[in-house]
């Protein structure tokens, strides 16, 4: 576990350009920052402003053109394919706009696979799954399917799988994208209650304005730079 007293991540630096039709698309300029252990962070910005390329640098899912990325004292930034799939794997878990659940699985086994998955003891997954649900607040709908979940639903049932892992960092892109506002703002508040109860830090990604009270800190970017970087706490 990382001490409180330091930063979890820490980017240098952060260029990340692709090539378009040979043309050059800046998705990230320069960008730098750190976060401490257990802090919700909000990155907020228009479309194309580059919010899912950080997500997904952080994530290890692609590498930066230049900078560093620290995550737990380690510079992912210049891991093999290799290593970052063992980080994905030991550090994080992901929550995406469109849930990703398995259809042909019930809520609970789609918790129970990610455990599985991971190797633990397998006489305790179904009850550890089940607890997971129930902080998530589905304990009644353990035995759905998703087809029989509603879209904020599938989405805490996404959650409780993310946690399942245990993981130091949850990244959640969007997770309100698919959602009405009432149910996006309930998601979203579960998501800052449960990260508090289980210290996790979190990144996510957001345009939605309607949010910003559930963060503890707004790192805003417009055309792939930082353009501001508020902390409420």
């Amino acid at each position: 576990m990382v001490s409180q007293s330091i930063s979890i991540i820490n980017i240098s630096n952060l260029d990340k350009t692709y090539s378009l039709n040979n043309n050059p698309v800046h998705a990230l300029r320069d960008v730098s920052f750190s976060i401490h252990p257990g802090q919700i962070v909000f990155v907020m910005g228009p479309s194309g402003s580059g919010k899912t390329t950080l997500l997904n640098l952080v994530g290890g899912i692609d590498s930066p053109t230049n900078g560093d990325i620290i995550v737990c004292g380690e510079k992912i930034s210049e891991y093999s394919d290799r290593k970052l799939t063992k980080y994905r794997k030991a550090r994080l878990s992901f929550v995406f706009q469109f849930y990703s659940l398995i259809p042909t699985l019930t809520a609970v086994e789609n918790v129970e696979l990610t455990m599985e998955l991971m190797g633990m003891n397998r006489k305790k997954i179904r009850k550890e799954a089940k607890e997971y649900l129930k902080k998530v607040e589905l304990e009644d709908r353990i035995n759905y399917f998703p087809s029989q979940l509603s879209g904020g639903e599938r989405q805490r049932v996404a959650i409780a799988r993310a946690l399942a892992k245990n993981p130091e960092i949850l990244l959640i892109d969007e997770p309100t994208g698919q959602l009405d506002q009432e149910s996006g703002d309930k998601v979203v508040s579960l998501i800052r209650e449960i990260a508090k109860l289980y210290e996790k830090t979190v990144i996510l990604v957001t345009h939605d304005q309607e949010l910003k009270k559930y963060a503890d800190r707004i790192i805003e970017l417009r055309s792939g730079k930082i353009v501001s970087d508020t902390d409420f706490a």
